[in-house]
């Protein structure tokens, strides 16, 4: 199909000529529809709809057909006489205000990023310290049962030789092992 158009074109260069003259008329018409404006994250969007009424009239910065200084609410009346004389003032006024909203929104970007990373650490501290204490109460279950079945345990003695511990010894380091999974791992 888009061949035998090419084709039908090519054949035909007041066709081609009537096609691109149409084209370029359209375009213009498309370009003034466009809505600007920052949303609340400080983006610019572009749109061929007007924004939502959640979006402040300061925040257009273009509409079809004006610019962001001919939008004013209807109740809105000019700061002064001085400032309506100067065209140059109300630009200048416009670019802090744009300068600071641009400061602020990056900002609070920095700040909610900061705060982002931070809770991501905290989760990640607090991840690895539940994974540690797991593996530290495995090892005292494990210990424990030992100890329960009665198997030859081992353990060092004050000058660093190994020691077997008898029946009461035995008894006495179940209830230490006992009383710290009660305490630690429950």
């Amino acid at each position: 199909m888009f061949a035998r158009l090419t084709a039908h074109l090519a054949a035909h260069p007041i066709a081609t000529l009537t096609l691109a003259a149409l084209a370029c008329l359209c375009h213009p018409a498309a370009a003034q529809a466009q809505w600007q404006w920052r949303d609340a994250a400080g983006r610019t969007v572009f749109s061929d709809v007007p924004p939502p009424p959640s979006v402040p009239v300061a925040s257009v910065i273009k509409a079809p057909g004006r610019f962001a200084g001919m939008l004013r609410p209807a109740d809105a009346a000019p700061a002064s006489d001085a400032a309506a004389a100067r065209p140059e003032a109300k630009g200048e006024a416009k670019a802090e205000a744009r300068a600071e909203t641009a400061t602020g929104s990056e900002d609070a970007f920095q700040k909610r990023r900061a705060e982002t990373l931070k809770a991501e650490a905290d989760q990640a501290a607090k991840d690895k310290a539940a994974q540690e204490r797991e593996a530290r109460c495995a090892g005292l279950r494990g210990y424990a049962a030992a100890l329960q079945q009665n198997r030859r345990i081992t353990v060092p003695a004050p000058d660093g030789s190994p020691q077997h511990l008898d029946d009461d010894q035995r008894q006495a380091e179940l209830q230490r092992t006992n009383a710290s999974l009660a305490e630690n791992c429950v």
